[in-house]
């Protein structure tokens, strides 16, 4: 019979966090605007040196301002050229067909990120149609997500800006 001995203090040791994702090391990048019109507002925050962007959506279709994120994961040897082909392939043509390819993307709980504060900035916005929007400047929460062996987000609040359409009639 063979005994295999582990040693205690490796029992005791907790797991792994993976990738530990702080705002402060991240490069920010809001997009509002589309080759149509305003858009929903997307705002991607890569970390390069984790091979990781977080993804924030910001409805602008209502004044509540519902927030998804998701956190996208890349292999190890993606480089930070490829990771940025892919966050501009999110919102245009995507015309980079050498764009990093994810190896997982992780949703955040429903309700993780919220909308906190809003003010209006500006009433007279209007898109190339003419269309009418009010632009607001949104104060955005995070909440801390920690999937263990696989990432750590840490909370953090940041400013935002989102056209809201008004509302026709």
């Amino acid at each position: 019979m063979v005994a295999l001995a582990m040693p205690l203090t490796a029992l005791a040791e907790p797991e792994a966090t993976g990738r530990h994702l702080v705002r402060k090391d991240a490069e920010k990048q809001e997009i509002r605007h589309s080759m149509i019109g305003f858009r929903d507002t997307l705002i991607f925050y890569t970390f390069n040196k984790q091979n990781a962007v977080l993804r924030l959506k910001i409805d602008n279709r209502q004044e509540k301002f519902p927030v998804t994120a998701s956190v996208v994961l890349f292999n190890e040897d993606a480089t930070n050229e490829s990771i940025g082909k892919w966050v501009n392939n999110q919102h245009s043509d995507a015309l980079f067909v050498d764009a990093a390819e994810p190896v997982s993307e992780v949703k955040l709980p429903a309700g993780s990120c919220k909308v906190i504060e809003k003010k209006v900035i500006d009433q007279a916005a209007k898109d190339h149609m003419g269309k009418a929007f009010h632009e607001y400047e949104v104060k955005v929460s995070v909440e801390a997500y920690e999937e263990k062996g696989k990432l750590k987000l840490d909370a953090f609040k940041d400013d935002a800006k989102v056209y809201l359409k008004v509302a026709e009639g």
